[in-house]
């Protein structure tokens, strides 16, 4: 099976972003830190709950 290589999506309740241009995202203290391709960094409150490679979603706790 072949899996997608599109954005995935951040899911946050009823919000969703996108992560387009995420490179990295870095957990810590009820936090995430979201990093693009450039460096520039994004604080994300909440921990994962569930990351969904099938669906291309990581759920936020």
């Amino acid at each position: 099976m072949c899996l997608d290589h599109g954005s995935f999506l951040l899911i946050d309740g009823d919000e969703e972003t996108t992560l387009e241009h995420v490179a990295s995202i870095l957990p810590g203290n009820g936090e995430l830190k979201l990093v693009d391709v450039l460096g520039k960094v994004r604080v994300v409150p909440g921990n994962i709950g569930e990351i969904d490679f099938l669906n291309k979603r990581i759920v936020l706790a």
